[in-house]
């Protein structure tokens, strides 16, 4: 159906009422981000034009609504962008994913679904429908999602892409892949700790003492410069690492540290057990 000016006129209005909302950009999904990418019309004024801006104005207020917690509200924008559009691929995601938080897996699989056969080329839509699947502890599913996802060598999250692939990867108890994966995302982007530590653990697994170890600098460098903290978990994988190496300073020095930070975990009790 085509939009009159009216409709223009009055989600202008509706922008103003709502301008406290902020346009809502989705980066994990796994434990995830929404990114609310839209197109700009350029050319002259026409209808088709009129549209556009009327779905991506529907869309990101949805987007909004759903990132709030308003998922009714969320439901009725998205609804009503589908209405003007109903092959629209974000609006189709973004429902999906309002149908997700609602509890109803058959309602949002149809969505992420319906998104892709829209538009197979929308790679956000689907990391999206992987993070569905994920959460349905289909991860196999997912993993065949996200490689796909990974092909899209313009997708600006295209590092955290890999990233959920290694940590499906492992999941799966496919430590290689998982590995290969990682390595992958931090040389897209540098300067992740998760995904820093990740590696440091799974070399130490594969006994790569040197790989574990350098990992290991890279991520107490982070912490110290405020980008990371620690956590019961990497104290006591930097305290197997300095065993392995036989570096009895660092590793008192690390078993200090998490005893005064972490008296009660249960990696401070294990690892003091095994001393």
């Amino acid at each position: 159906m085509k939009v009159k000016q009216e409709l223009i006129t009055k989600l202008r209005k509706m922008e103003n009422v709502k301008r406290t909302i902020k346009t809502v950009v989705l980066a994990v999904v796994l434990g995830g981000v929404l990114a609310g990418c839209v197109t700009t019309v350029t050319g002259p004024y026409t209808n088709k034009a009129s549209e556009d801006k009327a779905v991506q104005q529907y869309v990101q207020l949805g987007l909004a609504y759903y990132q709030q917690g308003d998922l009714d509200s969320a439901l009725q924008k998205l609804q009503r962008a589908l209405e003007i559009k109903p092959d629209n691929a974000e609006a189709q995601a973004a429902l999906g994913l309002v149908y997700q938080r609602q509890k109803e897996p058959l309602l949002a699989e149809k969505q992420f679904k319906s998104a892709l056969r829209s538009d197979p080329g929308f790679t956000r839509g689907r990391t999206y429908y992987a993070a569905y699947l994920y959460d349905q502890g289909r991860y196999k599913e997912a993993a065949e999602q996200l490689d796909k996802a990974s092909e899209d060598v313009n997708y600006e999250s295209r590092a955290q892409v890999f990233s959920n692939i290694g940590l499906i990867r492992l999941r799966l108890g496919e430590t290689e892949q998982a590995i290969k994966a990682y390595e992958k995302s931090l040389t897209l982007k540098r300067g992740q700790p998760n995904v820093v530590l990740a590696l440091a653990s799974l070399y130490f697994g594969k006994g790569e003492l040197s790989k574990a170890n350098r990992m290991y600098a890279v991520h107490w460098e982070t912490v110290r410069r405020g980008g990371a903290s620690h956590t019961p978990a990497s104290l006591a994988l930097g305290i197997k690492i300095a065993r392995e190496k036989k570096d009895l300073n660092e590793e008192a020095s690390l078993m200090l540290l998490l005893k005064n930070m972490f008296p009660n975990s249960a990696e401070y009790k294990t690892m003091k057990g095994s001393s």
